[in-house]
């Protein structure tokens, strides 16, 4: 595919009336702009189970770096959006802090396209980290993906919608993919269905006697598509 970028937006909220103001803001003030300066697709998402609860996740997709400062700087640059802002802090700050982390897509990642009108969609999305002590071994990490465990993703019923390496944010080298679920049921049927698969014992062990545990930490994180992502 070609080379794009994915922005991960970890928006850190408090308890209180944080999280339905911003929410709100999302839907009503921000979403329009980010249309209307052709960002797209488009996710948000709240944080179900994860660090630092509660927070709401954007999901921003771009085709270039340059597509993603031409984006960003008409935004900056619009009344309309720094109105939006100010909005939003009027009374007391709008959120506690922001995290963001910059992805660049793997070769083997599929496009990136807006659920279609009329879908309801999924009620989970889990997002997973891999980290790697090295990036020669995150290499062999995609090399693992893209030579079977992908097919094997497939035939048990998990179907990550990305997958990209972080370029910048913590814990690198590492890759991140996103997986949409029915429910919680179809999940751990997917994954047990998975780790049970013995294409898929056989496709581990070889890795590790390739590069050794090229996967030394996975951090999850639950997720629920908001009413008004894109992606659902």
């Amino acid at each position: 595919m070609p080379f794009s970028y994915y922005e991960l937006g970890f928006i850190r909220l408090q308890n209180g009336s944080q999280v339905s103001r911003m929410l709100s803001w999302l839907e009503k003030r921000a979403l329009p702009l980010f249309q209307k300066h052709q960002f797209g697709p488009l996710g948000f998402f709240t944080v179900d189970v994860g660090p630092n609860l509660p927070s709401v996740l954007s999901l921003l997709h771009f085709r270039s770096m340059a597509e993603m400062e031409t984006l960003w700087g008409n935004l900056g640059a619009d009344p309309d959006y720094t109105a939006a802002t100010a909005e939003l802090e009027k009374d007391e700050p709008g959120f506690y802090r922001e995290d963001a982390l910059l992805l660049s897509a793997t070769s083997f990642s599929p496009p990136l396209a807006p659920t279609p009108a009329g879908d309801p969609g999924h009620k989970l999305f889990e997002l997973r980290i891999y980290e790697s002590p090295t990036y020669r071994q995150l290499g062999y990490l995609h090399d693992r993906f893209a030579g079977g465990e992908i097919d094997i993703f497939h035939k048990s019923g998990i179907h990550p919608i990305l997958y990209a390496d972080t370029v910048f944010g913590p814990n690198q080298p590492n890759m991140a993919y996103l997986t949409p679920f029915e429910s919680e049921a179809h999940r751990e049927k997917a994954w047990a269905a998975f780790r049970t698969n013995p294409d898929w014992v056989r496709i581990r062990d070889e890795s590790v006697r390739h590069g050794g545990e090229i996967v030394r930490n996975i951090t999850n994180l639950f997720l629920s598509p908001t009413s008004f992502s894109m992606i659902r």
